[in-house]
């Protein structure tokens, strides 16, 4: 397409609008155009030339974006015009956007205005037919064009930027932010839908334009806010979409009013990439709702889209084509995010297949009809998320009459019935952490089978029994669900009554931006004909493993990831994998797969679904350790392998005080296998009756909860010199706190090093990795898992030189810290004193 010179502007600014004036940009757009001369170095190149009929109708000469259009630029774009012969030129900067006459060099009005436009596809003869009969004609009138002028469509960032401004106007002006969101939401359906009806074609609804309103001086606010009221009002009482717009608006201070239209009337959002509107509705339930209450967790973009790839492009086209009918469903909707991009990308499938001429156009309408209308249906329990989620759904194409403000969780819910179940595709990121106890009564509570109060473990049995056999479900969930002995019985649960596809372990960042620190996974079902009790079918499970979706943390984009190949590599192999045998496996860019027999993760004793725990690399060493009969820590511990006990903090004493240490997984423990004594202590009286938790020198410690943490290992050891024990200083004794568990080996068969090594940074630690359970941060090495480590003894002399050759090398390692550190401090110490001015 177009050869992406100096500026974006052509591309992010210019092109969307073109398209949405129904310029064709393969037939109608020519890319950097010669102007004149023979002479390569005499050529100038116009950003994009638009022809009419194989000829030039007008040409548009880009700027710098944000950089203001000069008299230089201007006179740039005429005398372009003029070489070409154009009878009309357009210079922008993706802000500013003017057209002026070629052949006088002056700014045309059009249909009697200084519009910020350009005639569309369908009316650029008209106007075409007014300049050739006079070519130094300044007001081109073609027909009654009441459409909007350009503005420039905005990046996330940007967008964001501007919700923000607004959100401080109301906080600002109205002194109360309690219904920011549902009164600004308002204000925002309005622009919305004012665009829709201009890209559409179709007769507005109201009068006014958010950018004439926009002209009105400061002194006549008051006038705004009349025509925004007025405009609700029509929108509410003479349109199919009143029903968005019942509850009342509060915003009262003109000046309100004012700088909201001002803003938003500088944006086009049709022009924007429409993850940005969804996103940036976000941002301001974020801002105004705080991103938490009902356990909202917002779903990126690129994971809608990779949820979207699972499902398959063509899933709600062909299911449509084949059965007549379809339901989409999303029962944790919030802002529709799911909803919206799942119904556009199937009227786009469509549009290509008739595009293609593979369906007629009759049979495309029919079909794009039933997909905006009839297919997809969300709840939120927020009423003004799922108000937003209404109004997202009319931008997008409608359906809005199948959103409901109500909790999908509850028996009554009319989404969704366990009872008889319907539906053909669930897509949804339900609430992870909320506890439902308090919200269901009896009658709700009859639609579960499995126990529990968590929101997500009574979200994935309703959606497994209301979807019809056959029917999928593709739902984000907390990797907590699949590793905790908690929820084994919901485990057991899926695999009985239906099949699992794939199992995706996302990135550790997904849900950072919105300031959530949650590990997470994909889960895709597909519901079964008949359940299966013994859980004795053989089948294989694919496992993913996503390693990037494209952003930081912070929500910035990784320089130069390729996401639409990455999704584009996703979708096809996906698809294509072979789902008949077990044991195979794959990669793509940023992604990885393999799959395991059904029978596998069934016969586990607790059926755990997470990636990590059947990882084909560290599963068959285990397979082939076991088979060598190499023993576990619970073979060779001499004590019961548990954790710790902690005592109360208020008989914590300082080290002078204190008797005995309180080894602590996160204080207590290093990274280089051994115990720091700085911490708590307790005194002996407080020790002697702590007698089950007392540490003996040798016993190794492992840190077993918590990320960063979990894993470390440390042997406890007599620090005294020998100064020190002729000078009579006691033994320091210590206990081990409910965050460590406690390893004591035969120290005439084991050195106790070796082992402390084995676990923090040998195969020990890449087990304790595939075994810990829970996430969000709360994870932890339940003490049976700790003894089913396995771990190969040689012998001691053996087992010696291994562990002091490791901590031989860190010592080096940590002492060239050390002494680069205190080598930096002097240069920078010595560098300051020789420029102090005296």
């Amino acid at each position: 397409m177009a050869k992406i010179s100096e500026t974006e502007t052509v591309v992010k600014k210019i092109l969307p609008y073109l398209q949405r004036r129904h310029y064709d940009l393969n037939a109608d757009i020519t890319f950097e155009y010669p102007t004149a001369g023979t002479q390569r170095a005499a050529l100038q190149f116009v950003d994009i030339l638009v022809k009419n009929g194989g000829k030039i109708a007008f040409l548009i000469e880009a700027k710098r974006i944000a950089k203001p259009l000069s008299n230089k630029d201007r006179q740039q774009a005429i005398d372009y015009g003029k070489s070409c012969k154009a009878p009309f030129v357009v210079v922008t900067n993706g802000a500013q956007f003017e057209s002026y006459n070629s052949v006088t060099g002056r700014r045309i009005k059009w249909n009697g205005k200084l519009s910020d436009k350009i005639p569309s596809r369908p009316d650029l003869p008209a106007a075409l037919a007014v300049l050739r009969k006079d070519p130094e004609a300044q007001e081109v009138n073609y027909n009654n064009d009441q459409t909007l002028p350009f503005r420039p469509g905005l990046p996330l960032k940007q967008l964001n930027a501007l919700f923000a401004r607004c959100h401080s106007t109301i906080r600002k002006n109205e002194k109360n932010e309690d219904h920011a969101f549902a009164d600004f939401a308002k204000l925002l359906f309005l622009k919305l839908l004012e665009e829709k009806v201009d890209s559409e074609g179709t007769k507005p609804f109201y009068t006014y334009r958010f950018h004439e309103l926009a002209q009105i001086s400061e002194a006549n606010s008051d006038q705004i806010k009349d025509a925004i009221i007025a405009m609700l009002e029509k929108v509410e009482k003479s349109t199919p979409y009143g029903d968005v717009l019942t509850e009342k608006l509060h915003l009262n201070n003109a000046a309100t009013f004012r700088k909201l239209v001002i803003e938003l009337a500088a944006v086009s959002f049709r022009d924007s990439r429409t993850d940005s509107k969804g996103a940036a509705f976000e941002y301001f339930v974020r801002a105004t709702l705080k991103g938490k209450k009902l356990g909202q967790y917002f779903t990126p973009r690129p994971l809608v889209e990779i949820m979207h790839a699972l499902v398959g492009q063509e899933k709600i086209f062909n299911t449509l084509s084949l059965a007549g009918d379809m339901k989409v469903v999303d029962p944790a909707c919030g802002t529709g995010g799911f909803l919206v991009y799942f119904m556009l990308s199937a009227v786009e499938h469509a549009n290509q297949l008739c595009a293609a001429g593979k369906i007629s156009n009759a049979r495309r309408d029919e079909i794009v009809t039933k997909i905006k209308q009839q297919v997809f249906f969300g709840a939120d329990a927020h009423s003004g998320v799922a108000s937003s989620a209404k109004m997202n759904m009319i931008i997008a194409g409608d359906g809005h009459s199948n959103i409901r403000a109500e909790d999908s969780l509850s028996a009554a819910s009319t989404i969704w019935n366990v009872k008889e179940p319907d539906i053909d595709l669930i897509i949804t990121n339900p609430p992870f952490g909320t506890s439902e106890s308090e919200t269901l009564n009896d009658d709700d509570r009859t639609q579960f089978e499995v126990g529990g109060a968590k929101g997500q473990i009574l979200f994935l049995q309703k959606m497994i029994r209301s979807t019809k056999s056959g029917g999928e479900i593709c739902t984000v969930i907390d990797e907590g669900l699949l590793n905790t002995e908690q929820a084994s019985e919901l485990r057991a649960y899926i695999l009985e009554h239906t099949k699992i596809r794939s199992i995706v372990r996302l990135p550790e960042i997904t849900f950072k931006p919105n300031k959530i620190n949650v590990k997470s996974s994909v889960l895709h079902l597909e519901k079964r004909v008949n359940s299966v009790a013994d859980l004795d079918d053989d089948y294989p499970i694919v496992f993913v493993d996503i390693d990037s979706l494209g952003y930081q943390g912070s929500g910035e984009a990784v320089r130069g990831f390729d996401f639409p190949a990455m999704l584009q590599s996703l979708d096809a192999a996906y698809h294509s994998i072979d789902r008949t045998t077990s044991g195979k496996s794959g990669q793509g860019a940023h992604w990885r797969w393999f799959s395991r027999s059904s029978l596998d993760i069934a016969q586990d004793g607790t059926k755990r679904f997470d990636l990590k725990y059947w990882e084909p690399d560290i599963t068959s060493k285990l397979e082939a350790m076991r088979a060598a009969g190499d023993q576990t820590i619970g073979t060779i511990n001499l004590v019961d392998t548990k954790r710790g006990k902690s005592p109360p903090a208020a008989v914590y004493v300082d080290e002078e005080d204190g008797y005995a240490l309180v080894i602590k997984a996160g204080t207590n423990i290093s990274r280089y296998g051994t115990v720091l004594t700085d911490g708590d202590y307790i005194e002996k009286n407080v020790f002697d009756e702590m007698d089950t938790v007392h540490v003996e020198f040798g016993d190794i410690l492992l840190s077993s909860t918590g990320d960063g943490t979990l894993g470390k290992c440390a042997v406890y050891r007599d620090d005294r010199d020998d100064a020190q024990k002729k000078a009579g200083i006691p033994e320091r004794r210590a206990i081990f706190d409910g965050h460590v568990t406690l390893i004591r080996v035969d120290q005439s068969i084991i050195y106790p090093e070796y082992v402390c090594d084995y676990l923090r940074a040998g195969f020990g630690a890449e087990q304790i990795q595939r075994l810990f359970t829970g996430a969000t941060g709360l994870i932890e090495l339940p003490a049976e898992k700790v003894q089913s480590i396995f771990i190969p003894l040689p012998e001691l002399t053996e087992q010696i030189r291994l562990s002091e050759a490791l901590r031989a090398a860190e010592s080096l390692f940590t002492g060239a810290i050390s002494a680069a550190n205190g080598a930096l401090t002097a240069a920078r110490s010595s560098f300051v004193e020789s420029t102090e001015v005296a």
